[in-house]
C-alpha cells in the first residue's frame, strides 16, 4: 500500500482547508487542528487496507504530516517504507 502525503491526496486531507498560493497547493487549516484531520483519515485509509504487509510514505509535505500517519501505520504493517520520488526507498520500521 502506498500513501501519499501530498497535499493533492484528497482522501488524506478530507475535512482540510487547502488552498493555491503562489502555483503551490498550502495548507490553510491551522496545524493543530489538521494533525487530529490528518489522524483520523490515515486511520481510516488503514482501516481498509486488505494488504497490512508493507506501507510506503511518499510525496511533499511537512514533517510533522509524516510523524501523525507514521504513529498511525506503524505498528499496523509488518514495514514501513519511505520513498523520496526519486526511485530512492529506506525502510523505516520493521516487525
Amino acid at each position: 500500500m502506498e500513501i501519499s502525503m501530498a497535499l493533492t491526496d484528497v482522501q488524506l486531507y478530507d475535512g482540510c482547508a487547502i488552498e493555491e498560493v503562489g502555483g503551490r497547493l498550502t495548507l490553510t487549516t491551522p496545524v493543530a487542528e489538521a494533525v487530529n484531520v490528518v489522524g483520523r483519515n490515515a486511520q481510516a485509509i488503514v482501516d481498509d487496507a486488505e494488504d497490512r504487509d508493507i506501507v510506503v510514505l511518499t510525496g511533499s509535505m511537512a514533517v510533522w504530516s509524516y510523524l501523525v500517519v507514521f504513529h498511525v501505520v506503524v505498528h499496523q504493517f509488518s514495514e514501513v517504507w519511505y520513498d523520496d520520488g526519486h526511485g530512492n526507498r529506506v525502510l523505516i520500521a520493521k516487525h
